[in-house]
């Protein structure tokens, strides 16, 4: 137990097993948001949609529900703390090659770090208004609204189209999502390439890949507040 305990730690601290972790919590948050955005686009679908997934979610046991969050979080926490410390090691190095490397990076490459940060405090601002829902009031509309028998659920809804209602959070969400691209760009890529699946020969359709995923991801999400500014959704 020891052994492995100890080999676990080499691990852990070694570059290329932080990087391997990051490589790794980071696949986790692209499928994480693939399936968030599905949720989401539910609103298209209008109120008894998105309601009865939101309502689901939260009818889910207690322990299931807080696993899963605090799941996320740990995968996140991993996520961001080897990234800033990876960086860190790269920046205080200084090594010729590195420097080459920085030269012929692509934009979203050398900005990871910054778009990391900026997705960050966005995170926190988007947690607190639609996750805890600070200063929301609890609103409750029929499951069904055609069933007069139906039980009462709280309006997703309408919450989600209250708030992007407001042009600078709409304006701020959209920002951030397409910082959330920048990142996404250069992310895919590099979660293959450090496991080892964009070799030279594929490294080109992985490129193509990530800018798919990015686009699709980050179109889904700006599409919400846009089709509510626009009167789409109402």
């Amino acid at each position: 137990m020891n052994a492995i305990v100890q080999t676990a730690c080499k691990f852990v601290t070694s570059s290329i097993g932080r990087k391997i972790l990051v490589a790794l919590t980071g696949a986790c948050l692209l499928l994480f948001l693939v399936g968030h955005l599905i949720g989401n686009l539910l609103i298209f679908g209008g109120p008894e949609y998105i309601n009865s997934y939101a309502f689901g979610l939260h009818s889910m046991p207690a322990w299931m529900l807080w696993g899963i969050r605090l799941g996320l979080l740990v995968v996140a926490l991993v996520h961001i703390v080897y990234t800033i410390t990876l960086k860190l090691e790269n920046n205080g190095a200084r090594q010729q090659y590195e420097y080459k490397s920085t030269i012929t990076a692509t934009l979203s490459s050398r900005a990871m770090i910054w778009t990391g940060l900026m997705i960050l405090c966005f995170l926190i601002f988007h947690l607190l208004q639609y996750t805890v829902r600070v200063g929301i009031p609890e609103v409750l509309v029929p499951l069904h609204p055609t069933n007069p028998d139906s039980i009462l659920v709280f309006d997703c809804y309408g919450m989600i189209v209250k708030g992007f209602s407001n042009v600078w959070c709409s304006g701020f969400y959209i920002v951030a999502i397409l910082f959330l691209f920048s990142h996404l760009r250069h992310g895919v890529q590099s979660v293959f390439q450090t496991l080892g699946l964009a070799t030279r020969k594929v490294r080109s359709l992985w490129n193509i890949i990530a800018i798919a995923y990015a686009i699709v991801v980050c179109g889904g999400f700006i599409s919400i507040p846009l089709a509510v500014l626009s009167g789409f959704l109402k």
